[in-house]
């Protein structure tokens, strides 16, 4: 199967007239796509760097079945526009982003949310801007996956350190082949580890030859100052807002290692309002979504049907297996 062909085609985009001042209205071309069921529950899944909406593939096939499915990819990313420097990219402008997606290009109403990597900064962003708007335009339930959203806890690849590297990044970047960069990830984030052959790491290498991806590299890789500077406001206001929050790590993961997701459970989502969980997934690293879909399809599930029936979850390992996810603590509601 060719993964890369299936997600393209069937996509559509949409134009987006950046917000950043030094970008100066320049427009940029944004890949969107909706799959599933027109008129089940809406869930809008939200990607990180440097990977793209393709992320969401085998979740897709999970819960396609059950759920309305909106992505897109942000500006650099993927299947969308990616303008060469000196155009900016940043948190903010995908979160507004964001926004303009879910109220003005997909109309949702009532709808859940999941993000993922730099995608959880921008969905954090994101969340305040709507209760701002309108409380009543916050997600039902937003799904919190594996992020470096603590930075002091987390390890920055060697990879990404040689980007942010203001002399070297774009040789590095020059250096660095889609599939070389595909390949990487698999035998370093994925669990079990993919070879280059791997379906998913053949579409996420085709993802980054498009547009010559990867010489976008140290321009979207910069998001990574923004998150030093801002990441404790971030958090500070998600611990304010009102919406069901669900914490969902990969154990493997040595990026974002389980002492941020704990840091960040303890710190700001346990005591924060609304009902809050914590899950870890034993058979995951950093793509917990590839590497364990049918885990996290029912994660999604016994939640959506939490929310609706106003009832808790009980402390568990899903399908009393060894390697099953373990609901590690809840909080909030009635609990």
């Amino acid at each position: 199967m060719d993964i890369f062909e299936d997600w393209l085609q069937g996509g559509t985009r949409f134009g987006w007239t950046s917000t950043t001042p030094a970008n100066d209205g320049a427009e940029v071309e944004v890949f969107s796509r909706r799959c599933g069921t027109p008129g089940a529950p809406a869930l809008v899944c939200v990607h990180g760097f440097p990977t793209s909406s393709i992320d969401y593939y085998a979740l897709v096939g999970e819960l396609g079945g059950e759920f309305d499915i909106y992505t897109l990819d942000f500006p650099g990313y993927g299947l969308s526009g990616k303008p060469s420097h000196p155009y900016v990219y940043s948190l903010y402008d995908d979160a507004r982003l964001l926004v303009h997606a879910i109220s003005e290009v997909w109309q949702l109403g009532e709808y859940r949310m999941i993000t993922h990597d730099r995608g959880s900064s921008v969905g954090m962003i994101a969340l305040a801007t709507l209760e701002d708007h309108n409380t009543a335009s916050l997600p039902v339930d937003a799904f919190v996956t594996n992020a470096n959203i603590f930075l002091p806890l987390a390890n920055l690849t060697a990879f990404q350190v040689a980007l942010l590297d203001e002399a070297h990044g774009r040789a590095t970047a020059a250096a660095t082949t889609p599939e070389m960069l595909a390949a990487g990830l698999g035998m370093t984030t994925f669990m079990p580890r993919r070879s280059p052959q791997d379906p998913e790491i053949i579409a996420l290498a085709k993802c980054f030859a498009h547009q010559d991806g990867t010489s976008v590299l140290p321009d979207t890789v910069k998001y990574l100052h923004e998150r030093a500077a801002d990441e404790t406001g971030w958090l500070e206001r998600f611990a304010r807002i009102d919406v069901d929050t669900t914490l969902i790590w990969g154990l493997h993961d040595n990026v974002s290692p389980l002492r941020v997701a704990n840091h960040v459970w303890q710190a700001y989502l346990r005591d924060k309002p609304g009902r809050s969980r914590y899950w870890v997934v034993p058979g995951a690293d950093h793509y917990l979504q590839c590497d364990a879909p049918s885990e996290l399809a029912e994660i999604i599930r016994m939640t959506t049907a939490s929310s609706a029936e106003g009832t808790q979850i009980a402390l568990q390992t899903l399908g009393d297996r060894p390697s099953g996810s373990v609901l590690v603590d809840e909080s909030g509601g009635d609990g």
